[in-house]
């Protein structure tokens, strides 16, 4: 079973994957370059830090904090409870529309009301297993997206057609299972991250044929950004965001 490292050694791999120097993070991020620097040496990352470094970096908060195996915070956390079928369902709405309708989609869903954290995921067990691996970090960072087992392998199926039973998640979570190549590709769609990014900061490969490592389509990356929106609705929140889809002009 590959151990990960502490978060130093996955921003360093981050940064150098993208030829990011510490200085021009600290910079973009507005922070103090002595502050990156520490982190860069081991320290504990303050989460004030790393909600500045996750725009710099392109990244969602939730899954730096994830990164840096700290607690989600309140505004961060899924709404928790049944949401599977909401959400999958509102994403196919979302793959036939049309860019325009897109973004006025993800606008409508930025106006929705918040609901705090219901506790429970569909899907997961009562605790995810803590264990610091590859694969137990990425199925962390999906259930920031309100996906338990079952809402994980809908959702791959839907961005990238690819089949897989809901325990195959359940192992990697656990560390029963490797992360395949394949599987990072796939699960790199699903978090709106670029494949080779999420490979080089976990130290694993790519497939090595260009479809399954090539960027999504535009929809597709658009329906997983949509996702990550998504994990502060309930239920009926949901509900109001695929009435929202079905009113806006089809493809």
């Amino acid at each position: 079973m590959i151990e990960l490292p502490g978060f130093a050694v996955l921003l360093a791999r981050l940064l150098d994957h993208r030829g990011l120097a510490p200085a021009d993070l600290a910079r973009r991020a507005e922070a103090a370059e002595p502050e990156v620097a520490a982190v860069l040496a081991g320290a504990a990352p303050e989460p004030a830090l790393l909600r500045r470094l996750a725009p710099a970096l392109g990244l969602d908060a939730a899954d730096l904090f994830e990164l840096a195996d700290l607690p989600l915070p309140e505004d961060l956390a899924p709404a928790g409870g049944m949401a599977t079928t909401s959400i999958t369902g509102l994403l196919r709405l979302v793959l036939a529309l049309p860019p325009a309708s897109r973004a006025a989609l993800r606008a409508g869903v930025a106006e929705l009301p918040s609901v705090r954290h219901r506790g429970r995921i569909e899907g997961l067990p009562a605790a995810l297993p803590d264990r610091r691996t590859p694969g137990n970090l990425l199925m962390r960072m999906v259930a920031t997206r309100n996906l338990g087992w079952n809402g994980t392998a809908k959702v791959v199926q839907l961005l990238t057609g690819r089949s897989r039973m809901a325990t195959a998640y359940g192992r990697i979570a656990s560390g029963e299972a490797e992360l395949t190549p394949d599987l990072v590709a796939d699960l790199a769609t699903v978090l709106a991250l670029p494949a080779a990014d999420l490979a080089a900061v976990l130290g694993l490969p790519l497939p090595d044929d260009a479809p399954a490592a090539a960027a999504p389509d535009e929809a597709v990356t658009d329906a997983a950004l949509l996702l990550r929106d998504l994990r502060r609705l309930g239920v009926e929140q949901l509900r109001e965001a695929e009435d929202l889809a079905r009113a806006l002009p089809p493809a």
